[in-house]
């Protein structure tokens, strides 16, 4: 029950500017990181990808990194921001073997690396879905301003509550800037064409 005068179109317009709030404290932080240039490709750390083998060992120079954190059980945020990356890979046609897409989860526990390939080949087999211990999960997303539960429970988790921001990291795995979720794919096609245009030395 709502108190009075307060209906449900109040509750959720305070979720939504909750929202706003949080995403615009996340921005502001990221762009923090990128003018330190404080990330590396050594917080990959131990993280495996969804066939169970060490990601950082893979992290190739060659090609640019799209992340996005989320889990596999979430209801509509991370459906749309990997349908999101799908539609960056299909604008950057020919191109986009030179970037990788990752997917990495916030619910270790559950989110196994068989349960993040079936999820992430949903939307696009060229999604690679990330996991790990639940400490070091947490230690590589806060790195971004992203904050999974403290708890490590193994009961189902319904909801997560996390950023639909999209990351993008550089040849060494430097972070280069963080996309809104207001951001067309198109428009993130066309920054990563354009930044690797700069790193050929074109323009």
């Amino acid at each position: 029950m709502n108190p009075p005068g307060r209906g449900p179109g109040v509750d959720r317009w305070l979720l939504v500017a909750a929202g706003v709030i949080c995403a615009a404290l996340i921005a502001g932080y990221v762009d923090a990181l990128v003018s330190a240039g404080s990330t590396n490709g050594h917080r990959f750390g131990s993280l495996v990808d969804h066939h169970g083998r060490i990601f950082a060992s893979q992290a190739i120079s060659r090609s640019y990194k799209l992340v996005a954190f989320g889990y596999t059980q979430c209801p509509d945020v991370c459906p749309t921001t990997l349908l999101k990356v799908h539609r960056v890979l299909d604008a950057l046609g020919a191109t986009a073997n030179q970037l990788t897409p990752l997917f990495i989860t916030l619910d270790p526990v559950h989110d196994t690396p068989q349960a993040l390939e079936q999820y992430t080949s949903a939307f696009d087999a060229r999604i690679v879905g990330i996991t790990g211990g639940a400490r070091e999960v947490r230690a590589f997303a806060s790195t971004y301003g992203v904050y999974p539960p403290q708890e490590e429970s193994t009961e189902m988790r319904e909801t997560i509550s996390h950023s639909a921001m999209l990351y993008l990291l550089g040849h060494d795995n430097e972070l280069l800037t963080a996309y809104q979720p207001v951001v067309s794919p198109e428009s993130i096609a066309s920054d990563i064409a354009r930044r690797r245009r700069q790193d050929r030395g074109g323009e």
